[in-house]
Parts: C-alpha cells; sequence; structure tokens
C-alpha cells in the first residue's frame, strides 16, 4: 500500500471524516475536554465515553455531561452501551432528536467487569441473537428520522476467547442489519489489553463485507498505523490508550505522514497543554468536583518528568484548576532550565 493511502478521507454512512484516524472511546477518560484537544490536533473522528442506555431512557442527570460537545466537533459519535434493544431504540431517538451527534455506536466489546457482568459490553459477543436484536433495534429507530438518521456503527472483539473467535460472523450480521461501520479490537474478551493483536482476525473480517472496517489495538505511532492497515487492510485505526498522558498522538501521526518530524515537546510546553486541560475540565464540571477524575491524567502527563516524584504526590490530591496550576508553576520554578529542553520521553510511545 502507498503511503499516501494510510490516511485518508472516510465516509461513514454518508458522514464524511477528515481522516481515519478515530479517538476511542474511554469511559472516565474521553470526555468533552479530552476530545476537544485530540480534535483540535488532528483527530478525525471522536467518541463519547460510554453511554449506558438505561440512564438515558429514564434521563439520567449524568447524560448532559457525558453528550456534551463543542461546537466544532463534528463529526462526534455517541457509543451506547447496555443489554436491552428497546432501550437503544429509545436512546437513538434522544439523540438524533436532539441533534447530539452524527453518528451512534453500539458497545459490544468493552472488558470492564462491571459492564460485562450487568450483560452488556463484550459479553453480547456471547450473545448473537441479542447482539442482531440491539443492532436491529438501533437501526431500525435511525431510519424512523428520514433523511435525518444517523449511521448505527458498532464496536465489538475478535471474539470471548481464542477458542471462539466469532469476529466474522458480528461483522457481516452488522452490515446484513444495516450498520454503516465496524470497528473491531484485534483482542478477545479474554485477553482483556494484553497480547500482541491478532490483526490477520480482522482481515477476515475486512474481506467479509463492504462497510468500513476500523482496527483497534496497539496503535501507538504511523509506523503501527502502516503496519496493522497493512496486514488487514482496514479503512482506519482507532486509538485509545495511546492517546493517555500523550493528547497529541494524532498530530504526530499525521506530521509523520507527511514527512515531519513529530512535535518536539518540551516539559514547559506540556505544562502548558495540561493548564489548558484542566481548565477545560474546571468549566464543564463546575456543578461537581471533576479535577478528582481528572488526576489520573495529570498522572499519565507528568510520567517519567524530571524529579518528578514530588510533583506527582502533589498532583494526587488536587481540588481544583487554580491547585494545578499553582503547583505546576512551582515544579517549572524549581527545574529552570531543564523545562526547556526537550523532555526525551515525549514522544518515546514505547513506554505505553
Amino acid at each position: 500500500m502507498c503511503a499516501e493511502n494510510y490516511i485518508k478521507e472516510l465516509n461513514i454512512g454518508g458522514v464524511r471524516l477528515e481522516n481515519n484516524l478515530m479517538l476511542a472511546p474511554l469511559a472516565g477518560i474521553t470526555d468533552y475536554p479530552f476530545r476537544l484537544i485530540c480534535r483540535a490536533l488532528g483527530a478525525g473522528l471522536t467518541v463519547s465515553e460510554m453511554v449506558n442506555v438505561t440512564a438515558l431512557t429514564y434521563k439520567s442527570k449524568t447524560i448532559p455531561t457525558l453528550t456534551r460537545r463543542s461546537a466544532g466537533e463534528r463529526p462526534f459519535s455517541i457509543q451506547l452501551f447496555g443489554n436491552k434493544p428497546e432501550h437503544f431504540a429509545n436512546s437513538v431517538r434522544h439523540i438524533i432528536r436532539n441533534k447530539l451527534s452524527e453518528i451512534i455506536d453500539i458497545n459490544m466489546g468493552c472488558p470492564a467487569r462491571q459492564v460485562v457482568t450487568s450483560g452488556s459490553g463484550s459479553f453480547l459477543m456471547k450473545e448473537p441473537a441479542l447482539a442482531r436484536a440491539i443492532i436491529e433495534a438501533c437501526v431500525g429507530a435511525s431510519e424512523e428520522f428520514g433523511s435525518e438518521r444517523v449511521p448505527i456503527t458498532v464496536k465489538i472483539r475478535l471474539g470471548w476467547d481464542l477458542n471462539t473467535i466469532n469476529a466474522v460472523d458480528y461483522t457481516k450480521m452488522a452490515e446484513d442489519c444495516g450498520a454503516s461501520m465496524v470497528t473491531v479490537h484485534a483482542r478477545t474478551y479474554s485477553m482483556k489489553f494484553s497480547g500482541t493483536p491478532l490483526y490477520h482476525h480482522v482481515a477476515d473480517c475486512k474481506n467479509a463485507v463492504k462497510i468500513p472496517v476500523i482496527v483497534n489495538g496497539d496503535i501507538k505511532l504511523y509506523d503501527s498505523v502502516k503496519n496493522a492497515i497493512d496486514i488487514c487492510g482496514a479503512d482506519g485505526v482507532m486509538i485509545g490508550r495511546a492517546a493517555m498522558g500523550r493528547i497529541w498522538i494524532f498530530n504526530d501521526i499525521l506530521r509523520q505522514a507527511a514527512g515531519k518530524r513529530m512535535l518536539d515537546f518540551s516539559i514547559a510546553d506540556v505544562i502548558k497543554l495540561i493548564k489548558l486541560h484542566g481548565r477545560l475540565v474546571g468549566a464543564l464540571y463546575s456543578d461537581i468536583n471533576g479535577v478528582e477524575s481528572f488526576r489520573k491524567q495529570l498522572l499519565w502527563y507528568t510520567k517519567g518528568w524530571y524529579d518528578s516524584a514530588k510533583l506527582r504526590e502533589r498532583l494526587k490530591v488536587v481540588k481544583t484548576p487554580d491547585e494545578i496550576d499553582s503547583i505546576l508553576d512551582e515544579y517549572l520554578h524549581a527545574i529552570g532550565d531543564i523545562a526547556m529542553q526537550r523532555h526525551k520521553v515525549i514522544g518515546a510511545y514505547d513506554i505505553i
């Protein structure tokens, strides 16, 4: 495959993406501030945190926060999870009626224990009849809106374990039911996030259908984009954990694809970005202490920094954006000239 063909525009059920680099949905991480920065730094599609269809059906007070987006975050996908087809249908209607997103995704791949034990996420890889009913319910609800319908996509894993790989069957089922795209995490539920991704199984999925197939799993830099697409022929890639603490990864991949150097950050540069991120978090969660959920990201950002042990201990307990700014300013002043040198860990994605 020619280099220029790895990064390209992509159409999903009539929705055009500027490029085929997508941010994976990550619970507790891909909120509005995180997505806003990823979008600004090159992501072709951003996806919400998982939204529980039962909570949405009964109008939980957390839903507006989970589905909030900026005017510039278009296209945007909301990912739904649950196990009741009628709740999926109700959720699709609510999203379309309120113009909350241009794409709606169905989660059949989350391996989190609390999700799986509820009969949702990866558990659905063991329940093809229920999985089909859910996809049909979503597509049917979307089609009720005629020209205003939005494409339905599905995110799956290879199967429950290595003895029950059924991703091809699920990909074909999704297409048969009217889904516009399938994303395949190239691991089984039992593998969680460990082990080498089995991209050759994604190739089987791609060869079985005409709709776009996206590959997910261990996409870190442009070389890994090329490697995954070379093996499986996918139409694009979805990036999740590699963006945690390296939120500029989309920009790095696009620059590498264009034959340019990756962004050359100093610690001082990253501190500016962290401050911006913290302010966005504070604004979004003005009614609750959202900074508490941001603490883990502060630790990802500062991983491997020079003499950072005391800094990270303080960041573990911050409560406000002002406190984040103050602590980072003190650290920056203390390390002086070192902060202006290129931080050798930034861009070294092999540590992720």
